[in-house]
């Protein structure tokens, strides 16, 4: 049975229409039918597609990146030259499915593995569609079963959250802030730019947490607590590795996080994009974050 939040049936790629692109910075993996195919595509194109093709470090095929960080058939317009001349179904797996995931977790209830799907918050659209709810998010499955609450997905997956670790709840402490920081700075960088914010944050945490406080009363509470509990929701696969409140704390950590960022940029689907590129799309990231936090709560006091 695969789950998904309702939005997920009518997901669609905003492409040149949204602000940020997919193709870049990240390796585009190539599957073995795809590059066969695109070993054999004849004429320009496909002397093209030789020439950008490459391995990557366990000699896997995968696009190189031009020397923007970019794929090389994402043209000016922010389109995939690949789509606009040989259809979507011309893509390789991994473009075809992101920003789509796909992930699997038990149901102790019904001992069953279960597919968990969705869209990463790497996406714009992703994003503007939790935004758009107005009221709790809501899931669903493929066989047409009853909507799916989140108590009741949650308690269906190893563990039921305590009800005050089921919606987001802020805290500026500065201790809490501190560590939440010094947890970010442990991670593995995406880029320059994401060391540098971190930085300015850190640097600027008292002003940025005054600003934060002040931009959450034009933030709907029932955004905040949908993003806090999609975020549970795609580590749900990790609930027979790591404790489901561990999860809500790294969840609550992030969304802080998030916030502090949209008090530096004044944009909070950027903010949550960002986040997302920088942690939910690695995951050494998280494992270190929720490493961390397993020992911070045991080992040192919450």
């Amino acid at each position: 049975m695969t789950i998904f939040p309702t939005f997920f049936r009518t997901f669609a790629c905003k492409a040149d229409k949204c602000r940020h692109t997919c193709c870049q910075k990240w390796v585009i993996n190539i599957d073995p039918e795809s590059a066969g195919k695109y070993r054999n595509t004849k004429g320009p194109l496909g002397e093209e597609l030789r020439a950008w093709m490459s391995t990557d470090e366990a000699d896997n095929p995968c696009f190189k990146l031009n020397e923007k960080g970019y794929c090389h058939f994402l043209n000016e317009q922010g389109l995939c030259r690949l789509v606009l001349e040989k259809g979507p179904k011309f893509l390789c797996q991994i473009c075809r499915d992101h920003p789509r995931f796909y992930v699997y977790s038990c149901d102790e209830h019904l001992d069953r593995e279960n597919t968990l799907a969705g869209t990463g918050l790497a996406c714009e659209e992703t994003v503007e569609l939790l935004m758009a709810e107005d009221g709790e998010i809501v899931f669903e499955t493929d066989d047409g079963s009853s909507p799916i609450y989140f108590d009741d997905l949650t308690s269906t997956h190893f563990m039921k959250l305590p009800k005050e670790l089921q919606s987001f709840h802020p805290d500026f402490k500065k201790e809490y802030i501190d560590r939440l920081l010094k947890r970010l700075e442990e991670t593995n960088p995406i880029d320059t730019e994401w060391t540098e914010s971190l930085h300015f944050i850190k640097d600027h945490k008292e002003e940025l947490v005054k600003k934060a406080e002040g931009l959450m009363k034009e933030i709907s509470p029932i955004f905040l607590t949908n993003l806090y509990r999609y975020i549970i929701y795609r580590q749900m696969c990790e609930f027979e590795m790591h404790d489901p409140e561990d999860i809500a704390f790294y969840s609550g950590e992030s969304v802080t996080f998030i916030l502090l960022e949209y008090a530096r940029t004044h944009d909070l689907i950027r903010a949550v994009t960002r986040w997302s590129e920088q942690i939910e799309y690695d995951n050494e990231n998280v494992y270190i974050l929720l490493d961390s936090i397993w020992t911070h709560l045991r080992c040192e006091g919450s």
